[in-house]
């Protein structure tokens, strides 16, 4: 099952419907009340990102289901202009301390990177404090010329972590507690030039 696409805005146009769609799909395959709310949490957290990134923004929701099994879409493409997107860049910083954000907040910055250009994007991270890249770049690869420039993956993420725990305590720890990362099974973020798009997979 595919749900139709539905347009979201930062201002929480088409955010209501998105949910709905969520709920009902998971009745249309069955989910116990239990998976409903999780599934429905794991969209919230999906349109809590568009309300976060920074500067106006317009994506793209969708669902698919194959059994008991969850994929939840968002497609997102910045609707500004160089000359606004400039602008932005050049606005003082938040006072943000990238060492402190969740995992929500270094996914919005890899999202931002992607939709304002990689470079203007990294830019920009660096002035709100968002700092993803500044992390290792953990969970993330770079695909050269293939459709997807770059892609991060929570369960690589994980693995990265995983790997040198002992010397990165506090991302580990902000893992351990994020909502989305103990509720769905993998999140990844692909780069494709202009664009960002967000998946978040569960299964039943």
């Amino acid at each position: 099952m595919i749900t139709e696409k539905i347009t979201i805005t930062k201002s929480g146009s088409g955010m209501d419907e998105a949910l709905s769609t969520t709920e009902n799909a998971a009745d249309k395959m069955s989910l116990t009340s239990r998976e409903k709310l999780r599934l429905r949490l794991l969209a919230e957290e999906m349109m809590s990102m568009v309300r976060s990134v920074t500067g106006d923004l317009t994506a793209t929701f969708w669902l698919e289901a194959e059994g008991k099994t969850f994929t939840l879409h968002l497609e997102a493409k910045s609707e500004l202009s160089y000359s606004k997107r400039r602008e932005l860049l050049s606005a003082s910083t938040t006072g943000k301390n990238a060492a402190n954000l969740g995992i929500m907040d270094k996914i919005r910055g890899i999202i931002e990177a992607g939709i304002y250009g990689l470079e203007e994007g990294f830019e920009l991270q660096a002035k709100y404090g968002t700092g993803m890249f500044s992390y290792g770049a953990m969970g993330l690869e770079d695909f050269g010329m293939s459709e997807a420039v770059y892609a991060w993956s929570m369960q690589k993420y994980r693995n990265d972590l995983e790997a040198g725990r002992n010397d990165n305590p506090d991302e580990w720890d902000e893992l351990e507690k994020s909502i989305i990362a103990n509720i769905a099974d993998d999140v990844s973020v692909g780069i494709l030039r202009d664009k960002a798009v967000l998946t978040v997979t569960k299964k039943f």
